[in-house]
């Protein structure tokens, strides 16, 4: 059985044609001369009808799309985390080598001699 925003989504449709009939009815009584009017007020009434029904299906596609988006910056920062720490991605046995952290940074010292830090110098 489909969630209550989407049942609320289908209904939508012919709630507002429902109220766009009884609203041109109307507005065709109240100004029997004027065709522009008993156009677009209500088209109006009919849009303010459908709001409510339509908001809850949009509104939660919008915060399944925001979980997602989420999830998927967490994924990328992991990532990133676990290939600027190669250590904690080696496990436990190569983060307690005082040896293999030193050796890292004379790798990390000796690999750019001539780095000015981003600036010219």
């Amino acid at each position: 059985m489909p969630s209550r925003p989407t049942l609320l989504f289908i209904l939508a449709l012919p709630v507002g044609a429902v109220v766009y009939t009884v609203a041109a009815q109307v507005i065709e009584t109240l100004f029997p001369k004027e065709p522009i009017l008993s156009l677009l007020i209500p088209l109006f009434f009919a849009g303010l009808a459908m709001m409510p029904l339509i908001i809850p299906f949009f509104d939660r596609k919008a915060k399944q799309d925001l979980a997602e988006y989420h999830r998927l910056q967490e994924a990328e920062a992991e990532a990133a985390s676990a290939a600027a720490d190669p250590s904690a991605a080696a496990g436990p046995s190569a983060a307690a080598d005082p040896s293999a952290a030193a050796d890292d940074a004379a790798h990390e010292i000796a690999s750019d001699p001539n780095d000015t830090g981003g600036t010219d110098r």
